[in-house]
């Protein structure tokens, strides 16, 4: 009972005459508030497209010689109402008719429409993108397999996959030879280790610049999500580590990427967990050697006594460069 009087109380709010009060002066600023538009540019209800156009071009030439922003805002918001069919036809509505349910409808509708027009424009670009980011990706990957075909191991290498897995390759079409090879080339570039790095790797559906903007609202809530459960868990609990836990922690510490890690095998996962780099004292003692480590590093390099030998001398040097 409770929810059919609220539908009632609902239903009626939407059907009375003031129900745009509400939306009053919203829609009164979509238009040029408490003024006319066709008063601000001196015309008659009936004008035609040309007329405002001129009545436009009017005011702006009279407002070089006395300049005002207020007064030019006025003008250049009751052209674009005018100037355009729709919103015209809305405002004229609204004039006649300023207490009506429609005014809040077509003010609806037009928001509505606008967003699609700007949501379109948007996945037209997105497209656009992801077309140039695919082919240069392909046409990136094509000239390092064009690098590696002057490997005589990776040439013969091919030649033999191409025997074993397509027994009647010269029957096939060239477009056809063409794709087959293209295809063992990269498998085989990946298979020896030619290819290794993350920006080698063959292009992927997730990669594409609309398909990262689309997931990552979804990234970034499980990001916040596994940073608080972590806090929780971790800081606040004071919980043991997790196998998975122990397992990133010691991926992070030793500075390896995900893609570098998840190629290890689990021999050489263990073999690193058992560094305890989870614990506190063991990974500020490891963090003190690698620190150390850079430093012998860096005296004992040709550049850095260099950098010492220009110091003496007076002049400047930059490590870094």
């Amino acid at each position: 009972m409770k929810l059919f009087f609220f539908s009632f109380a609902l239903v009626y709010l939407l059907l009375v005459n003031n129900v745009n009060c509400l939306f009053k002066n919203l829609i009164s600023g979509f238009y040029c508030n408490e003024e006319n538009c066709y008063g601000i540019l001196g015309v008659s209800e009936t004008a035609s497209v040309s007329e405002i156009r001129s009545a436009y071009h009017r005011h702006l030439t009279n407002l070089k010689n006395n300049y005002d922003s207020e007064k030019k805002k006025k003008i250049v918001k009751a052209y674009t109402v005018l100037a355009n069919k729709r919103t015209r036809k809305y405002y004229d509505y609204y004039l006649k008719n300023p207490n009506s349910i429609l005014n809040v409808i077509y003010f609806l509708f037009y928001c509505v429409f606008k967003l699609i027009k700007v949501i379109i424009a948007l996945v037209i670009i997105g497209f656009l993108l992801c077309g140039f980011q695919y082919v240069n990706n392909k046409y990136q990957m094509k000239r390092r397999v064009q690098k590696l075909s002057k490997n005589k191991a990776f040439k013969k290498e091919v030649q033999n996959r191409i025997g074993l897995q397509h027994p009647d390759f010269r029957t096939y079409e060239m477009a056809m030879k063409r794709k087959v090879e293209e295809d063992i080339e990269v498998e085989v570039a990946h298979e020896m280790g030619l290819i290794s790095n993350k920006r080698d790797e063959q292009f992927a559906f997730s990669d594409l610049i609309i398909v990262k903007l689309l997931i990552l609202p979804k990234q970034i809530i499980c990001y916040v999500l596994w940073n608080v459960k972590w806090l929780i868990k971790y800081h606040i609990l004071n919980d043991e580590y997790d196998e998975s836990d122990k397992l990133y922690i010691t991926r992070k510490c030793l500075n390896i990427p995900a893609h570098r890690w998840d190629a290890l095998s689990e021999e050489d996962k263990k073999m690193l967990l058992k560094k305890q780099l989870w614990v506190k004292e063991i990974q500020e003692e490891f963090f003190e050697e690698q620190r150390e480590k850079e430093r012998l590093s860096k005296i004992s390099s040709a550049k850095y006594k260099k950098q010492v030998r220009m110091k003496k001398k007076g002049s400047s040097f930059n490590y870094n460069d």
